[in-house]
């Protein structure tokens, strides 16, 4: 800051005090071509460029400073201040006046031209700021983008804080919970109107994106409570069907009025455990689907490379897809934004899906597209899927569908009777929550 006010000292003193006396001498020779009028008029000259080109202060000096010159110089007698003629009066008091006057006028000018100026890149600032704040989806690089502009363009710096202190100023007075902004010093008349505004403009921002993660809230729990009535009809029907079977096979075996062969014996007390295990598949759905719904209510977006996420999804799942043949179209450099965990279990069972429905092979593709992201699964299903009766959906599809949910997408599952082949899409947004 010192070496700031040196140089502009130095700038004064150069365009008020050296340069009037350089005119004066340059001209000096020639004083006899020229008259004591024609040496105002040049003075005057400069003393106007000054007041363009710098403060009024400076001006007045540069007035004074030509005034003495040109006494000093061009009046008889030379070299001293005296002035014997009453016109020279006249003619140094009208130089005098009239620099003055417009060293005030372009002062003003000069002020006017830096309001406006300051104006203007106040308002750009502004315009800049809430185009990018508006941008941003976290709260917190909302706030950091607004405190690196804000000390960037007030040369202050300046730190978000919860509670009222020294220089501060809250986003809401109405609403001090929002917390404000605190400034190292104080601020004058003008940027304290700007960061008034900028605090406002923050709130309203921030407003608006609470408001947004509030209504995805509520969009994801009516969601998940559709899905959730989804997997009560799925239960109603996928239970049913093993406990009846249950049922007549144990009080067939229990009935003492019953003569029952061996070979009956044995094939009751196999229905038995094979409902059993279905019923057990099921149960282990209906907890995973709870893992589900626990983790969709704080989802972690990542970034992922989509080869690991399926091979991580064939893992979960490695007993049932021992002989299971997948091929997948997806570069080696693919990745996608999400919750690892729950696209994992996604992917898991859709595979599964394939694998127990299909003839045992599928393909696999990622699709990337501008706004989401496609897992599609396609795979011949096997006559028996037709031809059953008595299964649900499976909560296989219910868990993809919310998983596809929590990531602002869609699960679809379509099977083409003409040519058997079973496609399963799962669509997810790559916006990142």
């Amino acid at each position: 800051m010192q070496s700031v006010f040196k140089i502009q000292y130095l700038k004064a003193a150069f365009l008020s005090v050296l340069m009037p006396l350089v005119v004066v001498l340059a001209i000096f020779p020639f004083r006899e071509l020229f008259t004591t009028t024609d040496i105002v008029m040049l003075q005057l000259l400069w003393v106007t460029w000054v007041a363009v080109r710098s403060n009024r202060r400076v001006a007045a000096l540069t007035t004074l400073v030509s005034v003495a010159c040109t006494d000093w110089f061009y009046v008889v007698p030379y070299f001293t201040f005296h002035i014997e003629n009453i016109e020279y009066v006249v003619t140094f008091l009208v130089m005098l006046i009239v620099g003055l006057v417009i060293s005030h006028l372009a002062g003003e000018l000069n002020t006017k031209v830096r309001d406006v100026q300051a104006h203007a890149s106040n308002s750009r600032l502004l315009y800049e700021l809430a185009k990018k704040l508006n941008d941003l989806d976290s709260l917190e690089e909302q706030k950091q983008l607004f405190l690196t502009t804000m000390t960037a363009h007030l040369k202050v710096a300046c730190d978000w804080q919860l509670t009222a202190s020294k220089q501060f100023i809250y986003l809401n007075e109405q609403q001090a919970e929002f917390g404000g902004i605190a400034f190292a010093k104080a601020l004058n008349a003008e940027q304290q109107a700007l960061a008034n505004t900028a605090c406002s403009l923050l709130y309203q921002v921030q407003e608006k994106t609470l408001l947004r993660e509030q209504s995805a809230a509520i969009k994801v729990q009516a969601e998940l409570e559709r899905s959730k009535n989804t997997l009560l009809r799925s239960l109603s029907h996928d239970l049913r069907t093993p406990l009846a079977t249950i049922m007549g096979a144990s009080s067939m075996l229990a009935d003492d009025d019953i003569q029952l062969s061996s070979e009956v014996i044995k094939e009751q007390a196999a229905n038995i455990y094979e409902q059993s295990k279905i019923l057990n598949q099921h149960f282990d759905k209906v907890m995973e689907l709870s893992k589900v719904n626990k983790l969709a209510e704080n989802i972690k977006w990542q970034k992922l490379p989509i080869l690991t996420l399926i091979s991580e999804a064939k893992s979960r799942r490695q007993q049932q897809l021992q002989n299971f043949k997948l091929s997948i179209e997806a570069q080696q450099q693919s990745i996608c934004f999400g919750d690892e965990t729950l696209l994992e279990i996604a992917f898991a069972n859709m595979l599964e899906n394939a694998a127990r429905y299909g003839d045992g092979s599928a393909n696999m593709q990622f699709i990337e597209t501008h706004n989401e992201y496609q897992i599609v699964l396609t795979n011949p299903f096997a006559n028996k899927h037709e031809t059953s009766q008595d299964e649900g959906v499976g909560l296989g599809s219910v868990i993809c569908d919310v998983v596809a949910k929590c990531h602002q997408g869609r699960f679809e599952l379509t099977l083409n009777e003409q040519t058997k082949q079973a496609t399963a899409i799962l669509i997810w947004s790559n916006s990142r929550g």
